[in-house]
């Protein structure tokens, strides 16, 4: 960790600045502008789940059109890719800056969560007819979508009990 608040990746490059927030967790901040949502991860052994904490999103549509309602389904799949859970949060109304606080849990063996992957996927509800319009996603785990998506994963891992949280930029659809 630089003086300056910012950890270097291991070739020198700017990653996202870290800090604690009000509940004590250490977690990364988000970048501006871009689509961002901030996902807790937690996998207790013992009972085989991964808790998942869907915190809050950041920069969804534009501030100066009508802020859109959204919400957020998080899916546990196998390394083939089945289904083997899914859950949705409530739908935020009118923010480009949603917070769903939403907790929910997904059982993975010890033998198969190595294996396994969580889809967050980013909805949106608009027109008179509300329409949903999945606007991106983030896949965490063995079939991650990015190496900071792989990399949160691992950290769960070898958390040992201790909830991981991330800011991960969501991918369009």
């Amino acid at each position: 960790m630089h003086s300056n608040g910012i950890s270097r990746g291991h070739n020198g490059d700017s990653r996202r600045s870290s800090m604690v927030d009000a509940t004590g967790r250490f977690c990364s901040q988000p970048t501006t502008g871009s689509p961002e949502i901030l996902v807790g991860l937690c996998y207790d052994d013992k009972h085989e789940v991964v808790s998942v904490c869907i915190e809050k999103a950041s920069s969804l549509g534009s501030e100066n059109a009508h802020p859109p309602d959204s919400f957020i389904r998080i899916i546990g799949l196998d390394e083939f890719s089945t289904e083997l859970s899914r859950h949705k949060t409530d739908t935020v109304k009118h923010s480009t800056q949603p917070v769903y606080s939403h907790h929910c849990t997904m059982r993975f063996s010890k033998d198969k969560v190595e294996t396994s992957t969580v889809r967050v996927e980013v909805w949106t509800v608009t027109g008179i007819l509300r329409r949903k319009v999945q606007i991106g996603s983030i896949s965490i785990g063995f079939a991650s979508s990015t190496p900071d998506a792989n990399e949160h994963w691992q950290q769960m891992m070898q958390g040992a009990g201790i909830t991981v949280s991330k800011w991960h930029a969501i991918q369009s659809e």
